[in-house]
């Protein structure tokens, strides 16, 4: 017996659904206004939630140490890239990536730190 698995879905439908109405914009096919204005679409949210605690301990008189631990991008909550805004495309509506932003906020990141104060 021959078990054969094969990949019957194309990357456009592996996606989840579009992220806005696909059926109310069409191709433009002659030089003409439309009716949707310029920037109308809004792309996902974005979301970061950065948190830190702070301590500081006096050695002697002038002499101060704190203490610091961050963590950013707490949550790792993914901040999608906006949808494909192609009318021709066809990944149009679709959100096919992640906005990879900078190392500090495009994943859950620590930082630990030592300081001392005079």
């Amino acid at each position: 017996m021959r078990l054969e698995v094969r990949n019957l879905l194309t990357k456009s439908s592996q996606m989840a659904s579009p992220y806005f109405d696909i059926s109310a914009f069409a191709p433009v096919t002659t030089a003409r206004f439309g009716t949707s204005s310029f920037d109308s679409l809004r792309g996902p949210g974005y979301g970061n939630l950065d948190f830190g605690l702070f301590r500081t301990f006096a050695i002697r008189e002038p002499l101060k140490a704190q203490f610091r631990i961050e963590a950013l991008n707490l949550t790792n909550h993914p901040n999608f890239s906006n949808p494909d805004s192609g009318v021709t495309d066809p990944d149009f509506g679709l959100t096919t990536s992640t906005n990879p932003g900078s190392r500090l906020i495009a994943e859950r990141y620590f930082r630990l730190g030592l300081k001392l104060m005079f």
